[in-house]
């Protein structure tokens, strides 16, 4: 069955051998990285500090960085810090004061998962990056039109007597 994803960003799920049917409408960790390194050399950065939640996304994509950083030259990476993936009370105010000690560091390159960005958000560090954007919201007037599909007024789209099936719980 085809998949295609609107957040799944592992560079494993690249490799077609493994996973020929599945497709992405994001870029993965290794592209996001490509373009973190461009942006902070874009705009003089040299020496930056990472930060990633434990996990694939965070790990593989402080992974992709530091390779990108290397091979494009000329970005040092002061520190990398990994925040644990059930953190303990008063885990954050360890990593801000591990960023601390290196606060001649340009700049802070975060691959990390939303409530572990809000956890450790602070007026230190300006926070973004690509999950930010992940969550989208559904165009104005969309749930409207959805609701009032049908089988009669919904031909086109080939998938939809399934749904219908799913969600009704019949046979058609």
């Amino acid at each position: 069955i085809p998949q295609i994803s609107y957040a799944s960003t592992a560079p494993e799920l690249s490799d077609p051998a493994r996973y020929g049917f599945f497709s992405r409408v994001v870029p993965p960790d290794s592209e996001q990285a490509e373009a973190m390194v461009a942006v902070a050399r874009a705009l003089g950065w040299s020496y930056v500090a990472t930060v990633a939640s434990e996990g694939s996304y965070g790990e593989s994509g402080v992974e992709a960085f530091v390779q990108s950083s290397r091979e494009a030259g000329g970005l040092c990476i002061a520190q990398s810090i990994k925040i644990p993936r059930e953190p303990r009370p008063g885990e954050f105010d360890k990593v801000i004061g591990r960023l601390m000690e290196t606060s001649t560091a340009r700049g802070v390159v975060l691959f990390a998962n939303e409530d572990d960005i809000r956890h450790g958000a602070t007026g230190r560090y300006g926070v973004s990056h690509g999950a930010m954007g992940r969550y989208g919201v559904p165009p104005a007037g969309f749930d409207e039109y959805f609701t009032s599909r049908s089988l009669e007024n919904n031909r086109r789209n080939l998938w939809f007597h399934e749904f219908w099936e799913e969600d009704f719980n019949c046979r058609l």
